[in-house]
């Protein structure tokens, strides 16, 4: 964030030169114990969501994938939530003053490519922890910008599946009622409220490289087929075959129900309500109390 590079997902390499143009203030480093980001909902409202280490640690953040098989976010465990304030010599007049900098250290899911979600999948998206493998999966764990958080999100343990330890050894890094092991899958609840339906129906409000990704998420489901040809329904006993001059019994009943001399009420409208001939709609109830019609 200091050199203004973008974030792609990937861990910038640094070397000890640069490192060393930032200092810490006083070699300190404060923790904070609840994330609040707040969200424009798909109906521009304005909703915040709490994001506690300690409880609700789980959150979503867009994915830079560009491949076949991308998905539009990616999950995290919150772990701590720190800001420092450092002095960064890397440009060309000293600074004058300290700059704070908020950083979020988490824990990174990874999404079981083996297991299909999605509309067109009719099932939730699997994800599951990044093993601690240094050789497979260097990235477990990162530090990230507040700023990219898009929201909280719901996770649902697999239970089925159970839990292993094959994840991570023993570590702080987990809350002391999780133990040393970590449910195997997580499911990823796209359902838990309005806004988060939209976020992956396509059509969410947020950062901006959220409309690169509607097309995306708008094209996974089943397209409507529209069958043109006529389905013809047999039903049993209720055939409607007549003969050659035969008349239907309905209609005969029907026209018997209407007296000589009767007309029927004309109605414009089919779903129009028809008083009774001691009964006063409401409509005429208003116009006569100078409401006028509905």
């Amino acid at each position: 964030r200091l050199r203004g590079l973008d974030y792609s997902g990937d861990e910038h390499a640094f070397s000890d030169a640069e490192r060393d143009l930032i200092i810490f203030a006083n070699n300190k480093v404060h923790e904070h114990s609840i994330l609040r980001i707040n969200y424009t909902t798909y109906d521009l409202r304005r909703e915040q969501d709490c994001i506690n280490p300690r409880t609700r640690a789980d959150l979503m953040v867009l994915s830079h994938e560009n491949d076949d098989e991308r998905h539009p976010y990616w999950y995290a465990r919150l772990i701590r939530i720190f800001h420092v304030d450092i002095w960064y010599y890397g440009e060309e007049n000293a600074p004058s003053t300290s700059k704070r900098m908020d950083v979020l250290f988490v824990r990174w899911f990874g999404r079981d490519m083996s297991f299909n979600g999605g509309f067109s999948s009719k099932r939730l998206h699997r994800i599951g922890f990044l093993t601690d493998d240094i050789d497979s999966d260097p990235g477990c764990f990162g530090f990230i910008d507040p700023d990219l958080v898009i929201r909280g999100v719901h996770l649902i343990p697999a239970y089925a599946y159970g839990r292993t330890e094959k994840y991570l050894g023993p570590s702080f890094t987990r809350r002391e009622e999780e133990g040393d092991d970590d449910w195997l899958y997580f499911y990823v609840n796209m359902f838990v409220d309005r806004d988060m339906f939209m976020r992956f129906r396509g059509g969410g409000v947020g950062h901006k490289a959220m409309r690169e990704w509607d097309d995306v998420l708008l094209s996974d489901g089943a397209p409507n087929v529209i069958d043109d040809d006529i389905i013809d329904l047999d039903f049993k006993g209720g055939g409607d075959d007549l003969e050659e001059g035969e008349e239907h019994q309905d209609e005969e009943e029907n026209d018997s129900d209407v007296e000589a001399g009767e007309d029927e009420p004309e109605v414009d409208d089919p779903d129009a309500v028809i008083a009774d001939s001691d009964e006063e709609l409401d409509d005429d109830i208003f116009a006569q109390e100078g409401y006028g019609t509905l």
